[in-house]
């Protein structure tokens, strides 16, 4: 089978991070990839254009300066969704890439990096919302038919007779490469989840904690459950790279840390070296505070790429699930002060006979 050769770029709808795409984009979690032209996808969805490059060999830093091969505008429009349920202005629906991607041939797309803002429920692309017919705005979680005036990304696109949910999302998937690098930018980051981690880290050392850290880690993965990356890993069966949940990601010359901020230049260079580079990065409390690199690492047994965005599979979560849900093994003493009780009472039953 020939080598997957498409490579697929999403940017969101804010025109002032049109550069964001050839500042920050790589082929390989952790090193730079050998030059090689490919089949560039453009959803320019500021500009309501799908700009198609067959052969071109992807430099990092600015956008191509070849006219592209063809260049088409994202149709149907829809009236989007305004937050109070009344319908705005016209603009192409993320279902258009939906749709795209499905026609594609079997394993032939290499990348997938969507480039724009995000949250829980998937990547930002227009900042649309949601209602049901009666008027209802619609829940995250709800699993209900899409809103045909919802332009962006949800959960529910993959459940009951939305449009990756069964053998539609089988088409989905099955253009990707077994290797493709599918890569959500945006952030993460729901407020009060990070507490969730941190209690695992705290719970007391050895046997005596095992019960708080079982609990705490139930708490985690059901938040990394509910979310966007997630659901896409699980119910695809792809390996998805995106922010860890409960952190936001940084793309800008400015990065927030304890006690101010530092500084940082773009070089263009992959990897950065995250204390001097100017790099789209997850936040720098996740792995210098929050001690979250290791504990993804280590406890969670998932990867992480040079940048600190997590790869989300199926098979860790679902091992991981496994041993917060395992019975705590309860030895002869359930903890020190439990020891220290029982060899109290025997000495006073001594002192007694």
């Amino acid at each position: 089978m020939a080598k997957a050769r498409t490579v697929v770029f999403v940017q969101g709808g804010k025109k002032n991070e049109a550069d964001f795409p050839w500042m920050f984009f790589h082929l390989d979690p952790d090193q730079e990839a050998a030059p090689e032209s490919v089949c560039l996808v453009f959803f320019d969805y500021p500009n309501a254009k799908l700009k198609i490059w067959k052969n071109i060999l992807l430099k990092r830093g600015s956008a191509p300066t070849a006219a592209p091969d063809s260049e088409t505008v994202l149709l149907p429009l829809v009236k989007m969704r305004n937050a109070d349920g009344t319908l705005g202005g016209e603009r192409p629906s993320i279902t258009l890439m939906y749709d795209w991607v499905k026609q594609q041939p079997k394993q032939s797309i290499r990348s997938l990096q969507v480039f724009s803002h995000g949250w829980m429920g998937g990547p930002i692309v227009w900042n649309s919302a949601e209602y049901d017919p009666a008027g209802k705005k619609l829940e995250p979680l709800d699993q209900k038919p899409r809103d045909p005036n919802d332009t962006d990304f949800r959960i529910r696109d993959f459940f009951g007779s939305n449009p990756l949910a069964g053998a539609e999302g089988r088409k989905f998937a099955d253009a990707f490469a077994s290797d493709a690098l599918i890569k959500l930018w945006g952030c993460v980051a729901p407020d009060g989840i990070r507490q969730q981690m941190q209690n695992y880290l705290k719970a007391p050392k050895g046997s005596s904690g095992d019960a708080a850290r079982k609990a705490h880690l139930a708490d985690y993965l059901g938040s990394i459950g509910d979310s966007f990356p997630m659901v896409m890993a699980s119910e695809l069966n792809l390996a998805v790279w995106a922010a860890p949940i409960g952190y936001g990601s940084e793309p800008g010359p400015v990065v927030p840390v304890t006690g101010g901020e530092k500084k940082v230049v773009y070089r263009g260079k992959f990897p950065p070296d995250l204390g001097k580079d100017r790099w789209w990065r997850v936040s720098w409390f996740f792995r210098n505070q929050d001690r979250g690199a290791r504990f993804y690492t280590d406890v969670l047994k998932a990867r992480i790429d040079a940048v600190d965005f997590v790869e989300h599979r199926k098979a860790w979560f679902d091992d991981a699930r496994r041993v917060a849900t395992a019975r705590v093994e309860k030895g002869p003493f359930d903890s020190p002060r439990d020891l220290q009780r029982r060899l109290t009472d025997r000495i006073e039953a001594m002192r007694v006979g």
